[in-house]
């Protein structure tokens, strides 16, 4: 279990660093855990939430410490981290919606150990600093345990 928590200290302080909180983006803690119980309640044995950008109950985001899951209007998505092989900006799709300022940039685009692509959503500026940073962190820290 030791291991588990030091991971979801080392995300959280890289999150705190590189980004930041913002109005629909937050750390998870006792004291707002009853915001994002919907969320929580599908984590599995030994999980834990670190962070959650929470649109509404059918759009967010959510950080664990072993995974990425995601809503968009209904649909689920989980990505575990042993499975997370590249994240990176998602420039085509910011582009095509006339987004020019990395500043603005709220999607990222994952890809998986089976070749498939998806593209996450999460709040713009700090938050989504904090958030890309984190998950290449992830991705970092698995190649070079390869």
């Amino acid at each position: 279990m030791g291991e588990t928590k030091n991971k979801s200290s080392v995300l959280l302080s890289i999150f705190k660093r590189k980004g930041g909180e913002g109005p629909m983006t937050k750390i998870i803690s006792d004291d707002n855990k009853q915001s994002f119980l919907n969320q929580i309640s599908l984590l599995i044995v030994e999980e834990q939430p670190l962070i959650c950008f929470k649109r509404d109950e059918s759009n967010w985001l959510l950080i664990t410490n072993t995974r990425i899951i995601e809503e968009k209007e209904g649909i689920r998505l989980a990505i575990p981290y042993c499975e997370l092989v590249e994240v990176n900006l998602a420039m085509q799709e910011e582009f095509r919606d006339k987004v020019m300022n990395k500043k603005d940039f709220t999607r990222l685009v994952l890809k998986d150990t089976s070749g498939r692509s998806y593209i996450v959503r999460m709040e713009k500026g700090e938050p989504y600093q904090g958030i890309y940073q984190m998950l290449h962190h992830i991705v970092s820290s698995k190649k070079a345990a390869h």
